[in-house]
């Protein structure tokens, strides 16, 4: 059920990008990219590499909470591999600022996930950056940091 959720956010966000429109308000690029971002952490969660791909530009540059560095090659290759085994992966307090072709989104990430054996809540705050690219919006880089209890 929720992979056809995800794709039917996908292709609200997406399709809408194909058809001739007017130019979108900055209220409206908002909205989307917001979308986006809860894609992601469905596809993530999933382990669906595919609807990630699809998120994500070329290049694609991420620094992960433990300081490991990934391309989009690799990135994509953790994910499918299975090792992160979630319960649940959501953000909050998110912030997005669009400039034109362009956006930057901060916020935090909280997740329940299993980590050698034992599961384990955690939250962290990330950076995602996102760019125009034949007309559609595709993040080319983020980083996580884990917070402190």
């Amino acid at each position: 059920m929720r992979v056809l959720a995800l794709a039917g956010i996908l292709c609200l966000v997406f399709g809408s990008s194909w058809a001739a429109e007017p130019e979108k308000t900055t209220g409206d690029e908002t909205a989307r990219i917001r979308a986006l971002e809860n894609a992601w952490n469905e596809a993530e969660t999933h382990h669906d590499v595919k609807a990630l791909s699809f998120l994500l530009g070329d290049p694609f540059f991420y620094t992960d909470d433990d300081g490991s560095f990934m391309d989009k090659a690799s990135w994509l290759a953790r994910i499918g591999s299975g090792v992160d085994e979630y319960d649940s992966l959501g953000n909050s307090k998110m912030k997005i600022q669009v400039f034109s072709g362009a956006a930057v989104v901060v916020g935090e990430y909280h997740e329940k996930l299993k980590l050698a054996g034992n599961m384990v809540s955690r939250s962290g705050r990330f950076t995602d950056t996102w760019i125009q690219q034949n007309g559609q919006w595709k993040c080319v880089a983020s980083q996580s940091t884990l917070i402190s209890k």
